[in-house]
Order: C-alpha cells, then structure tokens, then sequence
C-alpha cells in the first residue's frame, strides 16, 4: 500500500513550500527509511534557488532516520536500525540496497554515541575530508580555510586533526570565527577589519603551505591565492558560484603554486587495494570521530527546526550569511 509522506519543494521561482510524495512500499531490496532530521547544504541549495533551477522532487540530500519496513531480499539492515542516507529533505525515503554503489548510493548505521543531529555532519564532513586529503598538509605545515561555513569549519577541524599548525581561519563574520576558534583554528582573522593576505604571511613567515578556498564568493579565489606560499597548494573546495578572473602569471605561474579541486563525488565507490577511502569508508570514519570525541559539531547547529519553517529558513538563507550557520529540518513524529 502505498503512502504519503511531505517533502520540501523548491519552484522555478525561487518559492518554497510542502509538497506531497507518494511511495510505494518496499520492493525485495529497498528499506524504507523514516526521517528525523535532515541537513540544509546552504551552498548547494542556496544556489538552486538563486538560479531558479526547476526542481521535480524535494531538494537536500543528508537525511537521518530510522528503517522501518524491509524488502524481502535485504539482509544486511535491520527494522528500527538508525542509518544515515542520501535523500532529500522528505518524511521518509525508499533506499535500495543493491544501489548503493553508485554515485549517490549510501546507507549506514550510526554508532549508538552519535545523535541524530550529530550525524548529519557526516556528508558535508565527507566534503571537508576529502579536500584535506587531496591538500595533503604535513605535520606542522600552516594552513589558511578562507570561509567558516560548515565545509569550512570542518575544513578547519580536519587540517588540526590532521597535524597542521597554525590554522588560520577567514571570514567576514565574528560570529563564525567564534565557532572556528571551537573548531580548532589557532588563529583568527576577520576579512572585513583586516587584510588577511598580509596577516597570513605575518603569522606563517612568508604564506601558507595549504589554503583552502570555501567561500561562497569567488573572488575570494585570487586572495587564497596570494595567501599561499611559493610552491604551495591552493584547494578549491564547497559550491562557490560564478567565475572569476585569475591572473595566471602573476597569482600561480610564477609562484609554481598547485591549484586543486575537491569534487567529492569522483571518490571511489567500491575499495581496491591502492585505494581504502571510499565515501562510505570517510562517512563511517567520521561517525566514528564523533563518538569518540575527537570531531566536535555541536556547536556549529544553529537552527534545528521543525521542517514546516522552511519557507522561512531559506528566506534567512538567501539574505546573506548573517545568524546561521548549521540548519537541521526536524521531521517529528512524521507518519505515512
């Protein structure tokens, strides 16, 4: 029998509103999966919405839930397992297992230490992950993550995890540069009081080994690049929109710097053996990091709301940075 469940629809508009989503009950090898939050990927989203893309189901794609109804073929997962899924922000979804190595297949089991609000972290965390990895800063080596919204607060936390020092966190926002300083940052600059180009290559002695690039505004490019260091790494990371000009001789051929990007969806699905990071292998990790305290998230939740404020949250969203960092959908006691 089949049921209807909410969803959060975008226009061609750039309205929001609930729409209805029917679905079917399980086929063999799908799990139907209850949602209890799902996260707001304000880069990605915010970026629909300004672009007016048309939208045939609902946005979002980090939800966490609960299965509570299987297919006759499944076996690895259980009814009433807490799992983590790719889907949109909806009251429930159908996720088929036999799928979940292709690009956007992924279901896991949340440790038991690690809350539903926490666990959301993980996909964007994925993002964060990947960035840091594909940067490779060594022990000691200074890094520069030019925007604290999440990718870069995670960004941040990854870098100090990952042995870098200092790490310098950049932002126009005191009230994100607050959260990075949680997060794990050494040091501090707020773009709108100071220059952060002058003051990187102060605190570093000449400019960062590793910068990030997680700003929204793509201009912020040509200053992450002069942040770095002569022969140093410059990662383009998160969803900035637009384009920029680059000066090529001056900004990256002269100082032989290397210019990256983290697109996260080309990882490896599937393990081999020279290649043990998959996104299912970093979503777990990072689960994991929350449980045993290493990863704090906590306080990079802003908002966590029940999901018929959405008109409202995307609003706040679309005027600017200001007030809001992580914005979590509460789907309550949502039933088909």
């Amino acid at each position: 029998m089949a049921s209807i469940v909410p969803q959060i629809v975008f226009d061609p508009n750039g309205g929001v509103g609930i729409g209805d989503l029917r679905l079917s009950k399980p086929s063999p090898s799908q799990v139907l999966v209850r949602s209890r939050k799902t996260q707001v990927s304000a880069g990605t989203e915010r970026n629909t919405l300004e672009l007016q893309r048309e939208i045939s189901e609902s946005t979002g794609y980090t939800s966490v839930g609960v299965i509570e109804e299987i297919g006759s073929g499944v076996e690895r997962y259980s009814v009433g397992d807490r799992v983590l899924t790719i889907t949109p922000h909806q009251g429930a979804a159908l996720v088929d297992v036999d799928q979940l190595t292709n690009m956007d297949g992924y279901l896991g089991v949340i440790p038991d230490d690690v809350s539903d609000s926490q666990a959301t972290f993980a996909v964007l965390g994925d993002v964060a992950l990947h960035g840091v990895r594909r940067a490779q800063p060594y022990l000691g080596e200074s890094v520069a993550v030019f925007g604290q919204g999440l990718v870069g607060q995670l960004t941040t936390a990854f870098a100090v995890l990952a042995g870098a020092d200092p790490v310098i966190a950049i932002d126009v926002l005191d009230e994100r540069l607050e959260k990075a300083r949680v997060s794990g940052a050494t040091h501090t600059v707020n773009a709108r009081e100071s220059d952060p180009i002058r003051t990187i290559h102060d605190l570093t002695d000449g400019g960062a080994r590793v910068v990030f690039m997680a700003a929204r505004d793509p201009n912020v490019m040509s200053s992450s690049l002069k942040s770095a260091a002569r022969g140093g790494t410059v990662c383009l990371t998160g969803s900035p929109p637009g384009t920029v000009t680059l000066n090529l001789q001056d900004e990256i051929l002269r100082h032989e710097l290397n210019l990256i990007g983290n697109y996260q969806k080309d990882y490896p699905v599937t393990p081999y053996h020279r290649f043990q990071w998959t996104r299912s292998a970093n979503r777990s990790y990072i689960l994991n990091m929350i449980a045993r305290g290493r990863l704090k998230v906590d306080h990079l939740i802003s908002h966590d709301v029940p999901y018929t404020k959405a008109s409202e949250i995307y609003a706040m969203i679309s005027k600017g940075p200001e007030g809001w960092l992580g914005v979590l959908f509460d789907w309550g006691q949502v039933q088909g």
